[in-house]
């Protein structure tokens, strides 16, 4: 039997994803989901952070193309039980093996500019304002 423990999160990414080369031509993808919580009894709220590293290239692909900062997501994944500390201070829990749903606030798709020759044709009818 193995030690091997699955989560499920939902949360916001706290940073663009981040694509690193680990050589042998093989690549991971690397981001941050803050999961927020509410106490009621101390009236405070907590926030737990899980570093989340993504493998598989079909899966990677699709992060980069959906994800950034503030990005809503459910991750389900193997879960490493001992927290490791950032160089901001922060405890971080890490997933592995994820698959993840993307939510409602995705990235932006960059749209081009309006192309010249669309048949728009801007109207100045300044003159009619009566003001």
């Amino acid at each position: 039997m193995s030690n091997l423990s699955r989560i499920t999160i939902g949360g916001n990414l706290t940073r663009d994803p981040e694509q690193k080369e680990v050589g042998a031509g093989r690549s991971l993808v690397e981001f941050t989901v803050a999961c927020s919580r509410w106490n009621r009894r101390q009236k405070e709220e907590y926030t737990t952070f899980y570093r989340v590293t993504v493998w598989q290239e079909h899966l990677q692909a699709r992060i980069l193309a959906k994800c950034a900062k503030g990005t809503g997501v459910t991750v389900a994944g193997d879960y490493d039980p001992v927290p490791k500390e950032g160089v901001d201070g922060a405890v971080y829990h890490n997933v592995t093996q994820p698959s993840v749903e993307f939510g409602a606030r995705q990235k932006q798709v960059q749209h081009s500019a309006p192309r010249q020759d669309d048949g728009y044709q801007p109207v100045d009818n300044d003159d009619d304002i009566p003001f």
